[in-house]
């Protein structure tokens, strides 16, 4: 229980008030969120098969690539949206029983965690979700004071919106994505990097963008990317069903707070059940149509109307499955802890890891691995990251990005060492 402290001084959770579950929920989500992004580092979808490694590609690659894409394609960034709600949910109660201001508090947090998102997505990685969440985290601040019922209602209504701009775009013509599309082509023609049309659309060479050996073509090769990025995010309607998703987690939260949610079994195992009831058939067969479908307007719709309906009840049906393991055996999921508690820390490594390890500024071993091998990487590079983050724990309060994230939103040095 969250009690109220000094009433004219803000200061970061402390450690009794934080939710442990939560951490482990958190530390599940950057592994498989790193799973999904690596495809992309790894160069699995623009170098030709003729580029891989003799012996790392087998029989089953096209099978397991199968299933991750239904279980994990975004399924686990929309957990970790969800987290995200939660933690607004916390920050506002800890603030409201201290009869602090939240919005002043949490508009600081946005705009530094906007910088870091920034700095990430401009210049090294195009797959950068920090900063979408820092912009949607000022709008979320509207919704704080809304009852249960509406933040359900307004949830559900964004969640599916992405149908509704689908069909706007469709009928209407009117792709105002296309915009960023265009503005990436001309900051590539620019810069006289190479480009490829593909389904009507330019794009950037992926496959030169990874070789690059320069690092200052690099940083610019990002900077087209961030115009792609915003694009695309437009194109698939991702911030409403980001925001709804953040919303439902300012649900969960509450509940969560007030409600005993995590301890509520018979809730959870009907989530659970009904999640997967639901979420896994369509999401099974979103996974064929991408595998398997072409690019007519008939099957992106189809694409989209799936994903809106099929990954949100998946993923919280992982999730409240995961809340029902951990309520009876802890200790079986504890040791994503450390790695949820530097979240931040650890999904910046994941992309320093990506880049350095893969493109031509690094090692240069994109291409080259098939998706079996491309997803043991990403466990071994996760495994590492427990070993890591458990040793950090035991000297730090805080990851270190986490720290410098605190004290930029509390405007004052927080000590880092454990005394």
């Amino acid at each position: 229980m969250i009690t109220p402290t000094n009433p004219t001084k803000i200061i970061p959770v402390q450690k009794e008030h934080r939710i442990d579950f939560l951490d482990v929920l958190r530390g599940i989500a950057i592994l498989f969120i790193f799973m999904a992004n690596i495809l992309t580092f790894s160069g699995y979808f623009s170098f030709p098969l003729e580029d891989r490694f003799t012996g790392t590609t087998f029989a089953f690659d096209g099978t397991f690539d199968f299933i991750m894409h239904t279980l994990v394609d975004g399924k686990f960034y929309t957990v970790f949206s969800l987290l995200f709600g939660i933690g607004c949910a916390m920050q506002f109660y800890k603030l409201d029983v201290s009869n602090k201001p939240f919005a002043p508090f949490f508009r600081r947090r946005m705009f530094w965690l906007l910088v870091i998102g920034l700095i990430h997505l401009c210049l090294f990685w195009l797959g950068d979700i920090l900063t979408l969440y820092a912009l949607l985290g000022f709008v979320l601040i509207g919704f704080v004071n809304f009852s249960d019922r509406k933040l359900i209602v307004f949830g559900s209504i964004l969640i599916l919106f992405p149908i509704a701009n689908w069909l706007f775009v469709y009928v209407t013509k009117l792709n105002y994505a296309d915009f960023f599309f265009e503005l990436r082509s001309v900051y590539y023609k620019q810069q006289g990097f190479a480009t490829e049309v593909w389904n009507g659309k330019t794009y950037p060479d992926f496959k030169q963008f990874q070789s690059n050996e320069s690092l200052l073509d690099y940083f610019k090769y990002n900077i087209g990317n961030t115009f792609g990025r915003i694009g695309a995010m437009l194109e698939e309607g991702r911030l409403f069903k980001v925001l709804g998703i953040f919303i439902i987690g300012l649900w969960a939260g509450r509940k969560i707070l007030k409600g005993n949610l995590l301890n509520n079994s018979k809730f959870l195992k009907k989530v659970t059940i009904w999640g997967f009831v639901i979420g896994l058939p369509i999401s099974t067969f979103r996974t064929y149509v991408v595998f398997f479908g072409n690019q007519e307007p008939l099957w992106d719709f189809i694409k989209t109307v799936s994903y809106a309906l099929g990954t949100v009840p998946l993923a919280i049906a992982i999730a409240s499955g995961l809340a029902l393991l951990y309520r009876k055996k802890p200790k079986l999921l504890n040791a994503f802890a450390p790695v949820g508690k530097m979240a931040l820390s650890n999904y910046l490594f994941q992309t320093f890891f990506g880049v350095s390890f893969f493109y031509g500024i690094g090692l240069g071993y994109a291409g080259k691995f098939g998706f079996s091998i491309i997803m043991a990487i990403a466990i071994g590079v996760f495994l590492l990251q427990i070993v890591l983050s458990k040793l950090w724990l035991k000297h730090f309060k805080f990851g270190p990005v986490e720290w410098i994230w605190r004290q930029l939103t509390y405007g004052k040095v927080l000590k880092i060492l454990k005394t």
